[in-house]
């Protein structure tokens, strides 16, 4: 089962493991216990916005 959000390097699949998310193609991880779903897309917005700005 694969949850579709946008990881940094553009890629939309992830992985599901025990203490979040892994990007399938550049296996960053989102770390995301039992995080609601809006939360975690704010926590993805966020990391990509920070990751942009640097």
């Amino acid at each position: 089962m694969a949850d579709l959000y946008t990881c940094s390097c553009g890629n939309q699949t992830w992985e599901i493991f025990d203490m979040g998310v892994r990007c399938t193609a550049c296996q960053t991880e989102y770390v995301a216990p039992h995080t609601p779903v809006a939360e975690f897309n704010s926590a993805v917005t966020e990391a990509m916005e920070e990751e942009l700005a640097e």
